[in-house]
C-alpha cells in the first residue's frame, strides 16, 4: 500500500516532467539525429516507461468505464501511450523497423482506449494474421498499377474529404487549446475548465496517431522489404559514376590561307598560335569533328584551301548550262522563266497601282488646300471690306 502511494506521488512529477521534454522537442530547432534531440528522445522514453508502469500498478483505467467516471487530474495519464509513440518515432539510433513496429503498438493502444471511453468514433482495425508464404521467403513484388474506376474514386475522394474535416478539427482544437492553456495556467482554475483542456488534448492526440499510423502503414513494408534484401545480401544498385567530360577550354588562334601568312602573322601575334587551313583541316579530322570526305554537301575545306577558284569556275558553269537551255527550248526552264516574267508583271502592277492611289491621296490634299486658301482669301476681302466700311462712318 505504501508503494503504491509512493508511486502515485511520484506520477504527477514524472509526468510533468515528461511534458516539458515533449514541448523542447516541438520548439527545438537542431537536426533530429543530433546528440541533443537523441538524448532528449532517449530520457522521454524512459519516462514514458516509467509513468505508464506507474499507472498499470495504480489501475488507473478500466475498460467497463466512460470517459465521465474518470478524475480530472487523472485524464492526462491516458496521453501516456501516444506520447510514448511520438518520442520512439524520432528515436534515429535503434532499427528503423523495430522502432516503427513499437510504435505503432503504442498508437493502437491509445487509440483503442480513446474508443473504449467514448473519446472518438474512430475505431482502429485490428492487425490480420500473416499468412504462411509459398515463395519460400522471397521477396514480395508490388502488383502492377491499374487504371482507377469509378469505385476507387468514389473512395479517393471519401478519403481526402475525411482528410480536410480532420485538418480543420485539428486547427479549432490547436485554437482551443491555446485559449485554455492561458487559463489553466494560473493558480485557481475551475475544475471544470481543467478537465476541458485535458480532453481537447485528448482529441488532438486522437488526429495525431491517425496520421501517424497511416504513415505507419506505408512505411512498414518498405523496411520489411529492405529487411529481406539485406538478409538476402541483396544490395541496392549502385549508382553508375558521373561521366566526366574533359573539355579543355578553347584558346583563340589565327587561320592563315598558307604557310607565307603563317610567318608573317606569328611575327606580329606571338601571343596567338597560327595555323595554315591544311593544319586545321588536319586537326579537324584528327578529333573526329571533321569528315574528310563530305558527299553532297559540295567540296571540303580541304579541296577549298587547294583550289579557291573552285566556286567561281563551278557558277560559270551553271550560267553556261542555263543559258544553253534556254537556247534549246528546255521546257523546265521555259516555265521557270515564265513564271519569273509573272511575277515580275504582278508586281510591277501592285507598284504601280500604290503610286496611282498615292498620287490620288496627293490632289486631293491638294484640292483640300486649295479650298483653304481660297476661304481664307474670302475672309480677308471681307474684312477689307468691313475696314472701309467703318472709316467711312467715322467720316
Amino acid at each position: 500500500m505504501a508503494e503504491a502511494d509512493n508511486s502515485e506521488q511520484n506520477l504527477p512529477e514524472t509526468f510533468k516532467e515528461i511534458w516539458d521534454l515533449y514541448d523542447i522537442l516541438e520548439k527545438i530547432d537542431e537536426p533530429t539525429g543530433s546528440d541533443k534531440v537523441q538524448g532528449y528522445v532517449y530520457k522521454a522514453c524512459e519516462l514514458c516507461k516509467k509513468a505508464i508502469s506507474m499507472v498499470n500498478n495504480l489501475r488507473l483505467f478500466s475498460e467497463n468505464e466512460e470517459i465521465e467516471e474518470v478524475a480530472t487530474g487523472e485524464i492526462r495519464y491516458m496521453l501516456l501511450p501516444a506520447m510514448l509513440g511520438y518520442f520512439l518515432m524520432k528515436n534515429t539510433v535503434r532499427e528503423r523497423l523495430k522502432v516503427v513496429q513499437e510504435s505503432k503498438e503504442f498508437y493502437t493502444d491509445y487509440m483503442r482506449m480513446c474508443h473504449n471511453y467514448t473519446v472518438t468514433n474512430y475505431e482502429v482495425a485490428e492487425p490480420k494474421e500473416e499468412k504462411p508464404s509459398d515463395t519460400h521467403g522471397d521477396i514480395p513484388r508490388p502488383a502492377p498499377p491499374r487504371m482507377p474506376g469509378p469505385a476507387d474514386l468514389r473512395i479517393m475522394g471519401n478519403i481526402r474529404a475525411t482528410k480536410v474535416q480532420r485538418f480543420r478539427e485539428q486547427k479549432e482544437l490547436e485554437k482551443r487549446l491555446s485559449e485554455l492553456r492561458v487559463t489553466v495556467e494560473q493558480d485557481h482554475v475551475d475544475d471544470e475548465v481543467r478537465r476541458d483542456y485535458y480532453l481537447t488534448w485528448l482529441k488532438k492526440w486522437v488526429n495525431v496517431c491517425i496520421d501517424e499510423l497511416v504513415c505507419i502503414e506505408d512505411e512498414i513494408p518498405i523496411l520489411e522489404m529492405m529487411a529481406k534484401r539485406k538478409g538476402k545480401g541483396i544490395d541496392a544498385p549502385a549508382k553508375r559514376p558521373p561521366m566526366e567530360h574533359k573539355s579543355q577550354p578553347l584558346r583563340p588562334f589565327i587561320i592563315t590561307k598558307d604557310a607565307l601568312q603563317k610567318q608573317v602573322y606569328g611575327l606580329g601575334y606571338p601571343g596567338l598560335p597560327t595555323m595554315t587551313i591544311e593544319e586545321f583541316f588536319d586537326k579537324k579530322v584528327e578529333e573526329g569533328t571533321l569528315s574528310e570526305n563530305v558527299q553532297g554537301q559540295g567540296h571540303s575545306m580541304q579541296q577549298w584551301a587547294d583550289d579557291p577558284d573552285r566556286d567561281r569556275i563551278e557558277r560559270e558553269c551553271e550560267e553556261a548550262e542555263k543559258e544553253k537551255k534556254a537556247e534549246e527550248d528546255d521546257p523546265d526552264e521555259l516555265k521557270k522563266a515564265r513564271d519569273k516574267d509573272e511575277y515580275k508583271d504582278d508586281s510591277d502592277t501592285a507598284i504601280k497601282e500604290s503610286d496611282t492611289a498615292f498620287a490620288d491621296s496627293d490632289t486631293v490634299f491638294a484640292d483640300s488646300d486649295t479650298a483653304v486658301t481660297d476661304s481664307a482669301t474670302a475672309v480677308d476681302s471681307d474684312t477689307a471690306v468691313v475696314d472701309s466700311d467703318t472709316a467711312v462712318v467715322n467720316q
